[in-house]
């Protein structure tokens, strides 16, 4: 594979990692602040090559999460919007008595394979209205922005517990009439701009607009993924680890409601102790004038194989985790 990011991998060793990611996924009993669980177990079972049938010779796997690349991810999407129009199509030919080639049967099964589950979208914004304050000329909402972050190669949930002020037109971020709102371009544009790390700096940007007020920012992720393929620093595995899966499940939140800071995820950070002694007193006060706290967790799912090893090295970092298995 040398130095490269992504590497091709294919056959009966994608087989396995594909239908033990898909159940690992489902065993880790993901709540509400993280990406649909279902929709990705399956559209990555779905990448197997006894579901594509030969369609594709393999994927691109991503050798820093651990997971299939952006683009087969995309693929399955994709090929999952077109799949009832080309099975009515190939369904019609055969009707009229014309046969199929091999290539155009292969992908007929591939898609009615396709068709027996539900995708949700791979990237989506969705915007509730939770209460209306008339005294005040204000409404709060919940913001939900489900993408797959192409920088750590994992999927991505953020959650937005939000208050706008109906009178900030010039920087309105979303539109109400009533009991409808309603996404501005300007809100979309930011949320593909910022999103793209841990809550507490979408956080510090988006509690700096004018008629704005945050109270939770959360974001959720599935990946990265250990396997014999992608494996853990030293330790996390027994020394044989050809049985051995982990998919971490990480969650951080900044929040009005937490009374203190708390991280319990051993491969994280807070954000401050990223920063030079003369950033890190700015954010502080940030952090103080928007009344924020930040909590930081992760859990596991693992193969019986791989979890003795990942329990120990938890308890060795002190850290409080739940670890799932199969």
């Amino acid at each position: 594979m040398g130095g490269q990011r992504y590497a091709p991998f294919g056959g009966e060793e994608l087989e396995r990692y594909a239908q033990t990611l898909s159940r690992l996924v489902l065993a880790a009993r993901l709540n509400k602040w993280f990406p649909d669980p279902f929709s990705a177990a399956e559209r990555l079972r779905l990448l197997a090559p006894s579901c594509r049938r030969g369609v594709y010779p393999g994927v691109y796997f991503d050798r820093v999460s651990g997971l299939p690349s952006f683009k087969d991810v995309l693929s399955v999407q994709a090929d999952w919007d077109l799949a009832g129009d080309f099975i009515r199509e190939q369904e019609a030919r055969l009707a009229a008595g014309r046969a199929l080639t091999p290539k155009v049967q292969a992908k007929l099964a591939y898609y009615r394979e396709l068709v027996k589950v539900c995708l949700s979208p791979v990237t989506s914004l969705e915007l509730s209205l939770r209460r209306v304050f008339p005294e005040r000329r204000a409404a709060a909402y919940r913001v939900v922005f489900d993408r797959f972050d192409m920088g750590e190669g994992v999927f991505a949930r953020y959650t937005l517990l939000l208050e706008q002020s109906d009178e900030a037109y010039g920087s309105r971020l979303l539109e109400r009439s009533g009991d409808y709102s309603q996404q501005t371009n300007a809100f979309r544009a930011t949320m593909e701009k910022v999103a793209q790390d841990e809550s507490e700096i979408l956080f510090l940007v988006l509690g700096r607009r004018e008629g704005v007020k945050l109270e939770e920012v959360t974001r959720g992720r599935i990946g990265p993924f250990w396997s014999p393929w992608a494996p853990p620093p030293d330790g996390w595995f027994p020394p044989d680890p050809r049985e051995c899966f982990a998919l971490h499940c990480p969650l951080d939140s900044a929040s009005v409601t937490w009374e203190s800071s708390v991280d319990e995820d051993p491969f994280s950070r807070f954000f401050k102790d990223f920063l030079s002694s003369e950033s890190r007193p700015l954010v502080e006060e940030a952090a103080k004038q928007l009344g924020y706290k930040v909590h930081k967790e992760r859990k596991f799912a693992c193969t019986p194989a791989a979890a003795a090893a990942v329990q120990v090295k938890l308890r060795e970092a002190g850290t409080r985790n739940m670890v799932y298995t199969l």
